[in-house]
């Protein structure tokens, strides 16, 4: 079965990472991956060194720098994006018929309109892998109806997303809850903890707490300064991290970086915080930490980082919104706070900052969540299984 996958993203977000578990696991099942893509960056070299042939879509600037929190501007907005993207659903679907695909698997809500068009000029099956909550607004309706008309099937990361896109289709198409999977022999317990406390001069028994993110204003970076504030005031000695890097190539990224360092500076944070930036070596940070805290400012249709430090043993700190209660067993694997509550945030990670034998008991726990819930096999059997009912017409299993 050849499948053709069509991702907006260049660099390595989330959805990314998921999605390169995923066409590793069906190479080795013997499916054939061919992924189009936006655009040449770190996602595409990683796609080359696995030998997983791409194809360059190229759509217009406008369609690259739209984003889902700024689509709800008015309807003509809507209607110049769906017009400028006609061309590229086009040169999408000469490519599939060319390439000779059995199925095309949409990752990301611009991809999922793209694929969804093409696949329907050319009479292909389309799977949308639905990894985000539907956009609000007229954008949001017009997603809702593509949404009932254009995929076969929709797999959602959470039962969270799940719910939010089944009212608008109904029974057809087909509504599968699947986890994203986590690498568990990348991300596992017992990898060195000394690289990033090294790097940052701090010793083994200094309190280290971290947010891993990309650089974008919903994942609740300033949030995040404002719980660090709080936590210093009850542990003097606690040190913090920010990881990650500016991913977008969409509306209303440019300067967050700056502006975070002078929000810091204002809370008297700069010589406590410490910007990593983009890192390949992730599981060795959140080794290094003591507490993960994820704090986005909207819904997180699943929190990924929030399995990987699960995965490595670490307990985590999470918003109590979208999918992330269903990541982390509250008072299980973390604790869980409710989204924008500094103080709530802060008195939690006091208390694992305090309580060693708590942070390990919770870590431990949250290791055995991660192999129960997110390993790489069930991901890759689960899309499988997906494939074959759509191919051969029938229903899907939930």
């Amino acid at each position: 079965m050849r499948v053709l996958f069509v991702n907006p993203g260049v660099d390595l977000g989330g959805a990314e990472q998921s999605l390169l578990l995923l066409l590793e696991g069906l190479k080795a099942q013997g499916l054939e991956p061919v992924v189009a893509l936006f655009g040449d960056g770190p996602f595409r070299d990683r796609l080359a060194s696995l030998g997983i042939p791409t194809l360059h879509i190229g759509p217009a600037q406008y369609i690259r720098g739209a984003t889902r929190y700024r689509l709800s501007r008015g309807p003509l907005r809507v209607a110049h994006l769906v017009a400028a993207g006609l061309p590229s659903a086009l040169s999408l679907a000469m490519m599939a018929r060319k390439v000779g695909v059995d199925l095309i698997h949409t990752n990301g809500l611009k991809a999922h309109l793209l694929g969804g068009f093409a696949g329907r000029l050319i009479g292909t099956p389309v799977i949308w892998h639905l990894r985000d909550f539907p956009p609000d607004g007229i954008a949001g309706r017009v997603f809702r109806i593509a949404a009932r008309r254009l995929p076969r099937l929709i797999l959602a990361n959470s039962d969270a997303v799940a719910a939010a896109i089944r009212p608008s289709v109904s029974a057809r198409p087909r509504v599968v809850r699947l986890y994203n999977p986590v690498d568990l022999h990348r991300f596992r317990p017992g990898l060195p903890r000394e690289r990033i406390r090294r790097e940052l001069g701090l010793g083994l028994d200094a309190p280290l707490v971290g947010l891993v993110a990309h650089l974008t204003p919903w994942k609740g970076h300033e949030l995040f300064l404002d719980i660090a504030r709080e936590v210093v005031r009850s542990v003097p000695a606690a040190r913090f991290v920010i990881a990650g890097g500016a991913i977008y190539e969409t509306d209303g990224h440019a300067g967050y970086l700056d502006a975070l360092h002078r929000c810091a500076e204002a809370l008297g944070l700069g010589d406590r915080l410490a910007f990593l930036g983009a890192r390949d070596d992730v599981p060795e940070v959140l080794t290094d930490l003591d507490v993960l805290v994820h704090c986005p400012t909207a819904p997180e249709p699943f929190g990924r980082v929030l399995a990987e430090a699960m995965a490595v043993g670490r307990p985590v700190v999470g918003a109590r919104c979208g999918g992330i209660p269903e990541v982390v067993g509250d008072g299980v694997t973390g604790f869980l706070a409710p989204s924008g509550d500094v103080s709530g945030f802060a008195e939690l990670v006091v208390r694992l900052l305090e309580n060693p034998n708590l942070r390990e008991r919770l870590g431990k726990a949250g290791r055995r969540r991660a192999e129960a819930l997110f390993g790489e096999d069930t991901h890759t059997l689960g899309v499988l299984e997906a494939y074959r009912a759509v191919v051969a017409g029938r229903g899907v299993a939930a």
